[in-house]
This record gives structure tokens, sequence and C-alpha cells, in this order.
């Protein structure tokens, strides 16, 4: 637990001092390959485990300080209801594994030397709570646990919880790692549709405090909309919590299905335009979400860079 609580106070210095720049989408990088399902399944498998690795790497080139693992949906009620439960710990460890191969080749390729970070990636349980739908508060912050339990076991650096749509599906996650190890930094984003609403109600400007009181370390927004919506987004966040650190990773626009398949409308070029703009409300950390690619990270590395 000691080196939990270094790295967390090494993290938060550096993010006192300048902007992280993490990953992009894992998913749909998956699906233009022509993946289908569940794509934590792929941690399963030693040759597709080398598809996973080789886009973290890719991140990494583009500039990336944060790659985050492929268990986004490796929790307990997720891989309960695909039929891979027994599975719990090997998904979670081989993703670990996957992020810390890439790490290993990039210092290996390029002999740069800068920290790098695996954040153990949360995604949301699949469930409704409670009294929403009929799963309870206990059960979904059991379903983390034993998730979360594996990524910091295999030496996750921290834990980002992310694309949650429910404010209570976020405090269950962050008492789940909190449960599992108190040390360990929590970054915890939601996902708010245009008018800064989530699909359950909560909004951008009431969030953060809760968060932040319940133990998360970092907050912000992540998928739904592309980065001009963010924009907007983000200033609600900032104004309701001026101290906060901020994670944003907004989307590449929006999807659109041309010849069977899907394509979002941001070019690289469009996303580091509008993060000029989010970069006026002093997040800590960016990347993007769906849709982008190693290009979208690089066109914000080279856009931090000039800062």
């Amino acid at each position: 637990m000691c080196g939990n609580l270094k790295i967390k106070q090494e993290l938060i210095n550096i993010l006192e001092e300048r902007v992280l720049i993490c990953d992009g989408a894992m998913g749909t990088t998956l699906q233009s390959l022509g993946y289908k399902g569940l794509n934590d399944l792929l941690n399963l498998n030693p040759d597709s485990l080398k598809i996973i690795t080789d886009i973290h790497l890719k991140y990494l080139e583009a500039g990336s300080d944060i790659i985050q693992t492929n268990t986004f949906g490796s929790n307990a009620l997720k891989l309960e209801q695909s039929g891979h439960l027994l599975n719990i710990e090997i998904i979670n460890k081989n993703a670990i594994k996957a992020a810390k191969d890439a790490v290993t080749i990039y210092q290996e390729k390029t002999k740069d030397t800068k920290k790098i970070y695996i954040a153990g990636n949360v995604g949301p349980s699949g469930k409704l709570l409670e009294p929403y739908g009929d799963t309870r508060y206990q059960t979904v912050v059991d379903s983390f646990s034993k998730q979360i339990e594996y990524l910091i076991k295999f030496n996750a650096d921290f834990i980002i919880i992310e694309t949650i749509i429910d404010i209570n599906e976020a405090l269950s996650a962050i008492e789940a790692v909190k449960k599992i190890n108190p040390d360990i930094l929590i970054a915890c984003t939601l996902s708010f549709k245009e008018n800064g609403v989530t699909v359950m109600g909560n909004k951008a400007e009431d969030f953060g405090k809760i968060l932040i009181n319940a133990g998360a370390n970092i907050i912000g927004a992540n998928c739904s909309v592309g980065s001009d919506s963010m924009i907007q987004i983000t200033e609600k966040i900032r104004n309701a919590n001026p101290d906060a650190k901020l994670l944003i990773q907004p989307n590449a626009g929006l999807p659109s299905l041309i010849n069977e398949k899907t394509v979002f409308n941001e070019t690289p070029e469009i996303m580091a335009e509008n993060f000029k703009q989010i970069l006026k409300y002093n997040p800590s950390i960016i990347g993007a979400c769906c849709g982008s690619t190693p290009n979208h990270i690089k066109k914000i590395t080279d856009l931090i860079n000039k800062i």
C-alpha cells in the first residue's frame, strides 16, 4: 500500500505542474479491426492480447503519459452475464500485462525515460441500481470490488472509473476502491448529454463535490459528446469545482453509419482546436474517448507541447 500512496502523491504533484495526456479509444479501435462482443474477452487469448498491446503502444508513440487497461467491462456483474466470471482474475491480470508490455516495448524502442502510468479502467456495471432498477447498491460495490482487487494486485498505478451515468453507481465504485486500498489514487468521470446532464439526471454542476467527498481525487467527464459540446460541460464542472483536478475525454464527435461502418465526424485537427477552449478551464488530464485514434492524441500532444 505504501507504493500506491507514493504514486498517488507523485501524480498529484505532477498535476500541480503540468497537464498529463491520457490515451484514446480502445473499444472503437478494436471494432474498426473487426472485433465484436465484449472486448475484455480478448485478454484471454495470447494472440489477441498482442493486438491490445499494439494499440497501447500506438497511443504511447502518439504522446500518451497514461494508458488505460482493456478492462472496461471486466467487473463481476458484466463477466457473469457473459459467462466468464470464473475468468475475472486472468482477464484483469492479462490486461495489466498487455499495458506493461507496451510500456516496455515503447521504452526500449524510443529510449524515452519519461514516467508512464497504467490506469486500471473500470466501466459501468451494466445494471441499473435501485430505485431505477432492481440491483442493490451493495451488489454493485461487491462487483466492482472483485475487479478492483485484481487491478490493484497486479499493479495498476491508479484507478479510472469512467462512462458512469448514475452518480450512485460512481459512489459504489469509489467505495469499492477505498475498501480494497484506501491509498490508491481515484479518478472518476461521468458521461453527460450535450445539456450537461446524465441520462439519469445528474448535472455537471452538481456531481463533483459529492464524488470528491466520497474519495475521488480527480473528477471529470468522458464519452457521450464530442469535443465541441465538451467545452461547455467542462466549464460547468470547473465553475462548480474551482480547485478540483479534472479529467476530460470527449468522443471524436458524433457517430454515423457509412458503408456499414461506424464513423465519427471529428478529425484530429477539429478535436485539437476544441481542446484549445477546454484548456482554458485548466484540466489536469486530457485524452479522448470513442472514435478517437492515435492521430487524435498526437494532435493533442502537439497542442500541449506548444504551450
